[in-house]
């Protein structure tokens, strides 16, 4: 079984520090689910609108035949 986790890239983890007043430590730990306090739930779904915006910039070409 995989552990829960939610991966993004260390330009975001910087933001979501910035964003929270917190230590980047914070920010891993609280996307490792380590921390489940009000605030590190806020961050992941934080983590989650900053992952759907990026996934929002990306153009994809279909292909017609």
């Amino acid at each position: 079984m995989q552990k829960e986790e939610i991966i993004i890239s260390a330009t975001h983890k910087n933001q979501l520090a910035a964003e929270f007043n917190c230590s980047k430590q914070a920010v891993w730990l609280s996307l490792k689910y380590v921390f489940n306090s009000p605030q590190a739930k806020a961050m992941r779904a934080r983590a989650k609108e900053l992952l759907l915006a990026e996934a929002e910039k990306i153009e994809i070409e279909t292909q017609k035949q």
